[in-house]
């Protein structure tokens, strides 16, 4: 093969290489480059040869460093590096540096590769994986959401059995004892009436009505527990008198009165209000089954009734034993009892039922207590419909 053929055979292979291979002297001028370099920066050969090596890459610096210190060990491995097309247009590349000498002259050579294509799939790849990183991250909070959510409905539901076993222990003793009651003054009856002792059988028919009232009372309070708990409230309202919301409480209250307590209402409009008439007779029964348990013989207890255009206002207030101040945080717990309340019969739900409606209606209970010296409550309800005073022709 003859010199020229050589040199044309040379070219062809310098040609035919992927990789661009790039050649530039001491003064960084390009003496050489094969078709990748032109089809890379889309330069032509003829452009190649006047412009420096330096005007190909963002980082120029790093050319002339290679010329003062070849050696170097970062010349040693692969560079990552941006290009610059003739258009301007930036792009990634991979180069790789040596060092050459012609003619006792010494020559710099570049190995270049465009890797865009490669850090497309990199970054493709590495945004796929932070966008699973956070789907991950997500998953995990909503994991530990339901874990938590979990724990809080278990520790919810050892709790309500815990309260349950207590409550079927406290109802098992409440209802024995005015069943007994009952039994006993029966058969009292039974002996009064063969005596013909009237007063004395019908003293025992007052008491066994009172235990009745108070074992209806207490199932009518289990049923409103299993509402409240389940959030099953019905509102319904209806236009009634006042006085006969007072009645109906009254025949609830009036059995249970101790000997020569008084019920006194204040205040009280004999008008029309719209309402929810069921709920507001647990309300007030419960508040005044409380006022007259813990409170003395010969004691009263003062109810208030009144309301304005938005709200119903409503007052118990009692002379009994009070709550102690270090538990009156807890009173409207379910099943909770005072320590100072403990040899009164009672299953500590009446305050958490009476509590569980006033908020179904968006009102507000609140108390103030002093122990030995009385309790007066406060409810405010927002009228359901606009208060219609009756008038006295009617």
């Amino acid at each position: 093969m003859l010199l020229k053929e050589k040199i044309a055979f040379y070219k062809v292979c310098f040609d035919s290489m992927q990789a661009g291979i790039l050649v530039y002297n001491e003064k960084e001028e390009i003496v050489l480059a094969n078709t990748p370099i032109s089809q890379i920066f889309d330069y032509t050969q003829s452009d190649l040869e006047k412009i420096k090596v330096y005007n190909l890459f963002k980082d120029f610096k790093i050319f002339k460093n290679f010329i003062k210190t070849p050696d170097a060990k970062k010349y040693k491995k692969l560079i990552e590096i941006t290009g610059i097309k003739k258009n301007g247009n930036e792009f990634p590349a991979e180069l790789s540096f040596g060092k050459i000498s012609y003619e006792n002259k010494p020559y710099f050579k570049l190995l270049l590769t465009d890797i865009s294509l490669r850090k497309k799939k990199e970054w493709k790849i590495e945004s796929l994986n932070t966008q699973l990183e956070e789907e991950v991250k997500i998953r995990n909070i909503e994991l530990e959401n339901v874990i938590e959510k979990l724990k809080i409905s278990l520790n919810k539901e050892k709790e309500l059995n815990n309260l349950k076993t207590k409550f079927i222990a406290l109802a098992s003793h409440e209802f024995k004892t005015p069943l007994s009651a009952i039994l006993s003054s029966t058969e009292l009856m039974a002996k009064y009436s063969s005596l013909n002792n009237i007063e004395k059988r019908n003293e025992h028919l007052h008491k066994i009505k009172a235990m009745i009232n108070h074992l209806n009372n207490m199932l009518d309070d289990l049923l409103t527990l299993e509402n409240i708990e389940t959030g099953i409230i019905n509102i319904k309202t209806s236009k009634f008198k006042i006085s006969d919301l007072i009645s109906n409480i009254l025949q609830y209250s009036r059995p249970i009165l101790k000997k020569n307590q008084k019920l006194s209402f204040t205040n009280i409009e004999d008008g029309i209000i719209e309402h929810d008439f069921k709920i507001l007779s647990i309300i007030l029964t419960n508040l005044l089954s409380n006022a007259i348990k813990y409170s003395n013989e010969n004691s009263e207890i003062v109810v208030n009734f009144n309301s304005n255009k938005s709200n119903i206002h409503i007052t118990v207030e009692d002379t009994g034993i009070g709550i102690p101040i270090s538990e009156q945080n807890l009173i409207f717990n379910r099943f909770f009892r005072a320590k100072n309340a403990l040899y009164y019969p009672g299953t500590g739900i009446g305050l958490n039922i009476v509590k569980g409606y006033i908020q179904s209606l968006n009102g507000i209970i609140s108390f103030e207590s002093i122990e030995n010296k009385g309790t007066i409550f406060r409810v405010q309800l927002p009228k359901l419909v606009n208060y219609e005073q009756e008038s006295t022709a009617n």
